[in-house]
């Protein structure tokens, strides 16, 4: 899994694909957004969370579920 940086989010890179994203507070708030588009149920998902690692484990713990019930394995241990 790798981390690509943009200008204002962080996205989460499988290979060629960018399956979510972690975006830092707006306008002085406090709670970090996250939002992951490959899903267990299809359906993209988000929620908020106090730090960015959290909501970086949050995106990263949801496509590992995706994996899973897909019944696929990551090629040379990425995920």
């Amino acid at each position: 899994m790798i981390w690509r940086q943009e200008t204002y989010r962080a996205v989460l890179q499988i290979g060629d694909a960018d399956v979510g994203a972690v975006y830092p507070p707006a306008g002085g708030g406090r709670m970090w957004r996250w939002r992951i588009w490959v899903t267990v149920s299809g359906h993209p998902n988000g929620g908020r969370d106090g730090n960015e690692a959290k909501a970086k484990s949050h995106v990263e713990t949801r496509f590992r579920a995706f994996l899973g019930a897909a019944r696929l394995a990551p090629i040379g241990g990425d995920a």
